[in-house]
C-alpha cells in the first residue's frame, strides 16, 4: 500500500470513530432537559446515581448514601418521579416529586429541586444535599429518631394488667450545692421509706467525688407511689433534684418481675447490633415477655425524620436539627398471660420467705395455665431462674423413675430392700443420714425417699424407659431429642436423702419449651444413658439429668391431672405471630432470648410423645399422699383444706465434700401443682417444704 492510501486509511478510520462517538452520545447522553431529569428520577429512586447524567458518578453516590444512611430499614424510599422543568433566570431546575413510607406504608412526600446545566448538546447534573431535600445544608444528612405510641400491656388472667406504662420519679445530686450531710440523710431516708432498697452512702460519695463539674449524679428511679413516701423527707434536701419520666412496671413491685421482664432505652450497642432495625429513642424490652415479644408490645414503631446539620427552617433561619416528618404514632398490643393475681401474690410471697435463692412455679393441671412464677434473691434483682435455670432435679425426680418402675409391672405394695448402702458398677450410693429402712414396700421407700431401694431397682428398667417416663409427666415437651452435654451445675450421683460422687451433669432443653410459653424457657433433660453408674443416677435424679422449676411443676401437675400437662402462659394470637416472625428469621426489634413457635417437627413429636397413664398416675398419687402422711413431707399434713400430695428431693452439687445440695418440693393440692426450689438450700423437708406450706397458706388465704 502506498503512503498516499496509507494516510487516506486512517482519515477513514477517524471519520468512522468520530461518528460512532456520535451516535453512542446521540443514545447515552441526553439531549433535551427533560430527558436528563427522567434518568435522575429514575437514578435516585433506584439510588444509585449511575446514568451519564451525573458529573461525577461516585461523588453523587457517596453524597446520596450518606444523606440517607440513618433511614435504614425503617423508612423505605418508594418512588422519585419528576413533576416539572423549568427555566428561569437563564437556569434550568428539575422538580422532583419523592415518596418514603414506614413500616406500615405511612407516606411521607415532597419535593426538591435539581438544577440541570448544558454542555454543548447535553445536560448534566451534580447532586446535592438540597437536591435530596430543600431543607438540607451542606454537609446535613436525615437523621431518624424513634418516636413510639404507648407499649402494650402484658395483662393476666381475668385482663387483670401485670404491666404497663406508669409514672416514675428520678433522684439526682448536683454536686456543687450538697450539704455536708445531705448524702447519708438522703440514702437513710430512701432505705427507711422504701422497702428493699439498700443504697450505699459511701458509694453514692464515691460517685459524686468523681463527677466531673456540674454534672448530675443519678442516685435512684422510683415509682411513684414509693416516692409518696419519702417526698416529705427529702424533697428539700439541698443539692437534690427530682424529675419525671414514665417507665414500664409491674402491677406492684416485685410482681413475677423476672418473668415479666423489663424495658430501657436503646443503647449505643443496640442500635449497633440491629443493622438499622433498631434506632435512637426506641424502647425495646430487655427480658422476659418484654423481650420476647418486644416486637408486639412496642407496636409498629414510629419514627420522626430529621434535618440534620446547618439547615433551613420555615423562617429562613439555621438551625443544627430541623424536624422534617414525623409518623402516626401507634400504641403497642397488649399480650395476654395465663398468671393469676392471686397466685402470683401468694408464690411472690412464699418464695420471699427462703433464706436462700428460691423459685417457685404454680401449674393449674385442669388446664395447663402457668399461674405464678416467682424468683428470689435476698441479695438482689432475682433472673428467671424458675423457667430457665437447670438443676439436678434429686428425689423429686423420683415421681418419673417411679412410674417407670410401674410401667414395668413393680407394684406399690412389692417389697423393695432399703439397706444403707447400695453399690452399683463399682459405685456406692447411700441414704440420707444413713437411713435404714429394711425390706419395705415400694410405697414406703418412695415416701421416704429409699435412694438405694431405686438405684438398686434401675436394672427393671432402661435408661430409655426412663426418659419416656418422664414425657409421658410432660418434664420434656420442647426438648430436643437426645439431647446432653455439660451443664452449668456440677452434679452428684445422688443424695436424697443423701448421697456420693460428683458426675458432671448433663444440660438442659434450652429450646423454649415448645412455644406454648413463648418465652426463652427450659424444661427437662433426661438422656437415655444405660451406662450402669449413669442409669443408676438417673433414678435418682442425678448423673446426666437436668431439669427446670418449671419441668418439675409440669411433672407434678400432670400426676395430679391424671394426663400429660402442656404447660402454657401465653395466650391468644400472640405465639403465632412470633412462631411466623421466627420463621421468617426475624429476632424482631428487641431480639429475643431463644424462645419461639413451635416448630412443626417439635408439634409433631409432641403430638407423637406417649400419653399418661391413668391407672399409673393414680398409683402415684397415692404414693405422693403418702409421702405427704408418712414420709418426708410430713410437715405439709396439717394444711387446710384437701388433701396434699407431694415429693421431696435434695440435689447435690458441685465438687465440695460433703456436697451442696439444693431443696426440692413438687405438689399439688386441689387444682393447685406447685415446684419449689430453693438454691443450696439443703434437705427438701427443711427448705423447699417450709416455702411450699407457705404458699398454700397464702393462696388460702388470699381466695378468702
Amino acid at each position: 500500500m502506498s503512503k498516499k492510501s496509507r494516510v487516506w486509511l486512517a482519515i477513514a478510520l477517524v471519520l468512522v470513530l468520530l461518528a460512532g462517538a456520535g451516535v453512542f452520545a446521540i443514545l447515552r447522553l441526553p439531549m433535551l432537559a427533560s430527558t436528563a431529569a427522567e434518568a435522575a428520577a429514575r437514578d435516585l429512586a433506584e439510588e444509585q446515581p449511575s446514568s451519564d447524567i451525573w458529573h461525577e458518578k461516585e461523588l453523587a453516590q457517596g453524597t446520596f448514601d450518606r444523606v440517607t444512611k440513618s433511614l435504614g430499614k425503617r423508612v423505605d424510599l418508594r418512588s422519585v418521579t419528576v413533576d416539572d422543568v423549568t427555566e428561569s433566570d437563564g437556569q434550568t431546575v428539575a422538580t422532583l416529586d419523592w415518596t418514603w413510607a414506614n413500616f406500615d406504608g405511612e407516606a411521607w412526600r415532597y419535593s426538591s429541586e435539581l438544577p440541570l446545566e448544558k454542555h454543548g448538546l447535553f445536560w448534566w447534573a451534580d447532586l446535592t444535599e438540597r437536591a435530596i431535600h430543600p431543607k438540607l445544608g451542606k454537609g446535613g444528612s436525615f437523621e431518624l429518631r424513634a418516636n413510639p405510641g404507648k407499649r402494650g400491656k402484658i395483662l393476666g388472667a381475668d385482663d387483670e394488667v401485670l404491666m404497663e406504662e406508669g409514672k416514675v420519679v428520678d433522684i439526682g445530686v448536683h454536686p456543687n450545692r450538697l450539704e455536708p450531710d445531705t448524702l447519708s440523710t438522703l440514702v437513710k431516708k430512701l432505705n427507711d421509706g422504701v422497702d428493699s432498697l439498700d443504697l450505699d452512702a459511701d458509694d453514692l460519695d464515691d460517685t459524686v467525688d468523681k463527677a466531673e463539674g456540674n454534672q448530675l449524679v443519678p442516685v435512684v428511679t422510683l415509682r411513684e407511689d414509693d416516692y409518696t413516701h419519702v417526698k416529705d423527707d427529702i424533697h428539700d434536701l439541698p443539692g437534690v433534684l427530682f424529675s419525671d419520666s414514665s417507665q414500664t412496671l409491674t402491677r406492684s413491685r416485685g410482681f413475677a418481675q423476672a418473668t415479666l421482664g423489663s424495658t430501657g432505652q436503646a443503647s449505643a450497642d443496640d442500635i449497633k447490633k440491629s443493622d438499622g432495625e433498631i434506632i435512637a429513642g426506641d424502647v425495646v424490652g430487655r427480658t422476659g415477655l418484654q423481650k420476647s415479644f418486644n416486637d408486639r408490645l412496642a407496636g409498629p414503631g414510629s419514627v420522626e425524620v430529621f434535618a440534620k446539620g446547618d439547615s433551613t427552617d420555615d423562617k429562613g433561619g439555621k438551625t443544627k436539627l430541623t424536624s422534617l416528618h414525623a409518623f402516626a404514632q401507634k400504641d403497642g398490643e397488649d399480650l395476654e398471660t395465663t398468671l393469676d393475681v392471686k397466685s402470683q401474690d401468694a408464690a411472690d410471697e412464699a418464695a420471699a420467705t427462703a433464706k436462700k435463692p428460691a423459685a417457685v412455679v404454680v401449674i393449674r393441671p385442669s388446664d395447663g395455665h402457668v399461674l405464678a412464677v416467682a424468683n428470689h434473691d435476698p441479695k438482689g434483682a432475682a433472673w428467671d431462674r424458675a423457667l430457665t435455670g437447670r438443676y439436678a432435679p434429686g428425689s423429686v425426680f423420683k415421681i418419673a423413675s417411679g412410674l417407670a418402675l410401674l410401667e414395668s409391672g413393680v407394684k406399690p405394695d412389692d417389697d423393695i430392700a432399703c439397706p444403707k448402702t447400695a453399690t452399683i458398677g463399682g459405685k456406692r450410693f447411700k441414704n440420707a443420714e444413713d437411713e435404714v429402712l429394711g425390706t419395705v414396700s415400694f410405697a414406703e421407700d418412695f415416701a421416704h425417699s429409699c435412694n438405694t431401694a431405686f438405684v438398686s431397682s434401675g436394672e427393671k428398667v432402661t435408661g430409655a424407659e426412663v426418659a419416656a417416663a418422664a414425657a409421658q409427666l410432660g418434664m420434656t415437651y420442647g426438648a430436643e431429642k437426645g439431647e446432653s452435654g455439660a451443664g452449668k451445675n456440677k452434679n452428684g450421683a445422688g443424695k436424697d436423702e443423701g448421697g456420693a460422687g460428683s458426675e458432671k451433669g448433663g444440660a438442659g432443653s434450652e429450646k423454649d419449651s415448645a412455644g406454648a410459653l413463648g418465652i426463652g424457657a427450659t424444661m427437662a433433660s433426661v438422656p437415655t444413658d444405660d451406662d450402669t453408674v449413669t442409669h443408676a443416677a438417673q433414678m435418682i435424679g442425678q448423673g446426666k439429668v437436668q431439669a427446670s422449676p418449671l419441668a418439675v411443676a409440669t411433672m407434678a401437675a400432670s400426676v395430679s391431672a391424671g394426663e400429660t400437662v402442656t404447660p402454657q402462659l401465653v395466650l391468644g394470637d400472640a405465639l403465632e405471630d412470633r412462631a411466623g416472625s421466627a420463621g421468617s428469621g426475624s429476632d424482631g426489634a428487641g431480639g429475643t432470648d431463644g424462645g419461639g413457635g413451635t416448630s412443626g417437627e417439635d408439634a409433631d413429636e409432641s403430638a407423637d410423645a406417649p400419653q399418661l397413664d391413668a391407672d399409673a398416675a393414680k398409683e402415684l398419687k397415692d404414693m405422693m399422699r403418702r409421702a405427704v402422711t408418712d414420709g418426708t413431707a410430713t410437715d405439709l399434713k396439717d394444711v387446710p383444706g384437701k388433701d396434699v400430695h407431694g415429693k421431696t428431693g435434695t440435689a447435690e452439687y458441685g465438687d465440695d465434700s460433703p456436697p451442696r445440695t439444693h431443696s426440692w418440693f413438687a405438689g399439688f393440692q386441689g387444682d393447685l401443682a406447685v415446684a419449689v426450689l430453693v438454691e443450696d438450700g439443703g434437705f427438701g423437708a427443711e427448705a423447699a417444704v417450709p416455702v411450699a406450706h407457705e404458699f398454700f397458706d397464702r393462696i388460702r388465704d388470699n381466695r378468702a
